[in-house]
């Protein structure tokens, strides 16, 4: 079966013992508020609870995962929800970050292994006749659809389905993207119409926000990424495509993310009328685009996900030790 090479920029570059971070939060916080869900703790425990019955992690990498604190990344993300959403939310956070582990750490690092991945998952969101696929994470994801398609509206559900599937093609094709903006609608309850949801200012400040996080989060992944050999990361693809040293490469990134800020208050100010009921929906959803960015990147130096024990020093100091080389995980089996 064919394997995914080792990319060159990783055997021929030669990176510094450490590197320095641009305050993103600094400039993103003037922009997009922070807010922490009151039903944080007991939702995240019913569905840690739940995900922990699949047995996906075990040992010491179950406990590794659940120190990451999804929890309270999507505590922070989806700060309007009520307790039902947010624990079904955070279910899927997991079941994100579960899956996107696989393909980061090496378990799906086979074409066919990641094609089969990718099958079982879309089949248990296209049809709800589906028995439970053995792959466990896709099995993850079937329960939060089932608990979504009791209240969700159509256009939420299409449209959740329709962004997991570009995002498993993506994952296919190794151009990864981490976003989870289809979920912010379904966690506040909204069932946006055609007119709203496929406006050109409301998309753009979706795909905007999304760019944002992304962005951000391809700088505070990337000493790590890199380590593992994964170059699909926007800091990775300046310094290959712009012959940039790591940390040119970095300020390149940054001054886009300050760009696409600048961008998304633009695009916000032309955001149009829709009329009584639909201007109150698509504000909610605006909000809650931005709740989800600036929670994720502070949640980011909250987390021992990107900098371990050393988060809270890189969020004052700004500065990151790069890490050895991490070998990758066993090849995973996938069976539906």
């Amino acid at each position: 079966m064919a394997q995914f090479p080792q990319p060159r920029l990783v055997t021929s570059t030669s990176l510094p013992s450490q590197i320095c971070l641009p305050d993103i939060p600094a400039y993103t916080g003037k922009v997009f508020a922070l807010k922490h869900n009151p039903h944080h703790l007991p939702a995240a425990h019913e569905a840690y609870e739940s995900f922990d019955t699949y047995g996906i992690h075990t040992g010491s990498k179950r406990q590794r995962f659940f120190d990451y604190d999804f929890g309270l990344m999507s505590a922070l993300c989806f700060a309007d929800a009520d307790f039902p959403h947010l624990r079904t939310a955070i279910e899927l956070v997991l079941w994100l970050f579960s899956f996107d582990d696989m393909i980061d750490r090496g378990a799906l690092n086979n074409i066919q292994r990641m094609k089969n991945a990718v099958d079982v998952t879309m089949k248990v969101l296209r049809d709800p006749s589906t028995p439970p696929p053995k792959f466990k994470v896709a099995a993850v994801l079937q329960s939060c659809f089932h608990r979504m398609r009791q209240d969700g509206g159509d256009g939420t559900l299409r449209r959740f389905i329709d962004a997991t599937d570009q995002y498993t093609q993506r994952s296919l094709e190794q151009q990864v993207n981490k976003s989870t903006e289809r979920i912010p609608t379904y966690t506040l309850e909204l069932n946006l119409p055609d007119e709203v949801a496929n406006n050109p200012v409301v998309i753009e400040l979706g795909i905007a926000g999304s760019d944002i996080l992304n962005w951000a989060n391809d700088i505070y992944s990337f000493p790590v990424e890199f380590a593992r050999g994964d170059v699909h990361n926007f800091v990775s693809v300046a310094m290959e495509h712009m012959d940039l040293g790591v940390e040119d490469a970095i300020a390149y990134v940054d001054q886009r993310i300050r760009d696409r800020v600048d961008e998304y208050v633009a695009t916000k100010n032309k955001l149009p009328k829709f009329g009584p009921g639909l201007d109150e929906q698509a504000a909610r959803y605006i909000q809650g685009i931005e709740y989800f960015v600036q929670g994720f990147i502070d949640w980011s130096f909250i987390t021992p996900r990107y900098f371990g024990d050393e988060a809270k020093k890189v969020k004052e100091t700004g500065v990151v030790k790069l890490v050895a080389p991490i070998a990758l995980d066993a090849p995973l089996h996938v069976e539906a």
